[in-house]
């Protein structure tokens, strides 16, 4: 048990460190590479504060069931999305690879959280090719697919925290 989290530890130490070190070589397109709901999203790093575990959500009562509640890092409260619940109705399963994505500097006065089932790494838009003509709902910026054939969907953060449908997290 204290080996697993130690390798957790070590592995969210050194992805903490690829994001500094990928946010600081402009010229490199880069995106954090995260799964949820059944798809593969991009995440622009520069809106990307930090990626955590999930701790401890206080839900909110007479919410929709994918605004899971607010949780407290480091004493600033963030409000928490569960993008799987949100899309597909489903709630993304609690294991050791979900995390929170608290979304960064230009996004930080909304303190919003989304929750993926995993991070999956970073990506370089290099090395992937654009999908033309590729249906995107109004939060998806672009669409790609990498060399091993799998499409992802680059998430324009801003516009999906502005979305209508996702701001509307009071149930009926």
């Amino acid at each position: 048990m204290a080996r697993d989290r130690n390798r957790l530890l070590n592995f969210q130490a050194a992805l903490g460190q690829r994001l500094k070190q990928a946010a600081a070589q402009p010229k490199r397109d880069s995106r954090l590479a995260v799964y949820a709901a059944n798809k593969h999203f991009l995440l622009d790093l520069a809106d990307v504060a930090e990626v955590a575990p999930v701790s401890a959500v206080t839900p909110v009562p007479f919410t929709r069931a994918w605004f899971l509640g607010v949780t407290n890092v480091r004493g600033t409260l963030y409000a928490v999305s569960d993008m799987a619940a949100w899309l597909l109705g489903r709630r993304t399963p609690s294991n050791d690879a979900t995390r929170v994505v608290l979304l960064g500097q230009r996004l930080a006065r909304l303190r919003t959280a989304i929750m993926v089932e995993r991070v999956v790494g970073l990506r370089l838009l290099d090395d992937m090719v654009s999908i033309p003509n590729e249906p995107l709902r109004t939060w998806e910026k672009s669409a790609w697919r990498d060399k091993d054939g799998t499409a992802w969907y680059e998430i324009d953060l801003a516009s999906l925290v502005m979305d209508n449908e996702f701001l509307q997290v009071v149930q009926n």
